[in-house]
């Protein structure tokens, strides 16, 4: 028996309460129907891998639930980042040169540490208890420190120094939101 068939076996039971479960997420069938493919296309290669789960139901469930949840981080960070500023040269679509641009237009204006906060919580969606975890700093400097990137981006005054940035910074940032990985913020050049 192939790993097709071992795996069709413990799934199909399943099935039509796991599609069920898709639509209650998704809100719509077109949406169901592509979380419900991703979700055994995941099942599928997880079992390949390791051994499958004895009560396989609650498995499939919460891949569904979490890659749900992925796809709405994943769109609430697109909205997020490309309504900074539209005056500002933010741009909806995540072309590499645009994102690049955005990047250099905020190292001219903020911190290196401020662009970094400002970038795992407003793009990537980390709570501010995760980024103080992860820089090893308090909650309440994460606060200050969004508060007081909010309000210079706010004022965009001509007064703010300029500052000058390595450009492996302003390249390791635009990688980070390029690639979608987060870590590569927290990683020390």
């Amino acid at each position: 028996m192939g790993a097709y068939s071992e795996y069709e076996i413990k799934v199909l039971p399943h099935l039509r309460e796991l599609q069920n479960y898709c639509t209650y997420l998704a809100k719509s069938k077109w949406d169901a129907e592509d979380l419900l493919q991703e979700t055994l296309l995941k099942a599928f290669v997880f079992f390949l891998h390791t051994e499958p789960y004895v009560d396989v139901k609650p498995f499939l469930i919460r891949v569904a639930r979490n890659l749900w949840i992925d796809a709405c981080r994943k769109r609430q960070r697109g909205r997020r980042f490309a309504a900074l500023d539209q005056t500002s040269g933010v741009f909806e679509d995540s072309d590499y040169v645009e994102v690049r641009g955005t990047l250099e237009w905020l190292a001219e204006r903020l911190p290196r540490r401020n662009i970094e906060i400002w970038l795992l919580f407003y793009y990537f969606g980390y709570s501010m208890q995760d980024i103080a975890l992860e820089t090893d700093i308090s909650v309440s400097a994460v606060k200050s420190l969004l508060h007081r990137t909010r309000e210079t981006l706010r004022v965009r005054s001509e007064r703010i120094e300029r500052r000058t940035f390595v450009r492996t910074d302003i390249e390791r940032w635009s990688r980070a939101v390029m690639q979608e990985r987060p870590q590569a913020i927290l990683s020390k050049r």
